[in-house]
């Protein structure tokens, strides 16, 4: 019993046999890929920006939650969780400002130069 397999013919891949061929096919897969293209953004950061208002809106859930724990936790809560408290009120001020923290204001938050 071996393995081997019989040889598959690639010779339709190669395009120096049938050139005109080849750049039609190449040409028509273009045309399409432009086309599905077209229907959507072409830039990138405009894909990225579009996943800010959900992750604002996630982030909102969070806080309330983490107000939530606060209250329960009291003066007893774990360090962690004064970090994630100025890290909440900072994506509170974003999410009713319009606008996303800068990474200067999340590092800020983190090292507790912005107090909730």
């Amino acid at each position: 019993m071996t393995d081997e397999l019989d040889p598959i013919d690639l010779s339709e891949l190669d395009p120096a046999r049938q050139p005109e061929r080849w750049a039609a096919r190449m040409e028509s897969t273009r045309l399409a890929v432009a086309a599905v293209l077209r229907g959507r953004r072409a830039d990138p950061l405009e894909i990225v920006a579009g996943w800010a208002r959900p992750i604002l809106a996630a982030a909102a859930a969070v806080v309330v939650l983490l107000r939530a724990a606060s209250g329960v936790l009291g003066p007893h809560r774990p360090a962690r969780v004064d970090e994630a408290r100025r890290l909440a009120v900072l994506t509170e001020a974003a999410v009713t400002g319009g606008h996303l923290p800068t990474g200067a204001e999340l590092r800020a938050a983190l090292d507790g130069r912005v107090q909730p």
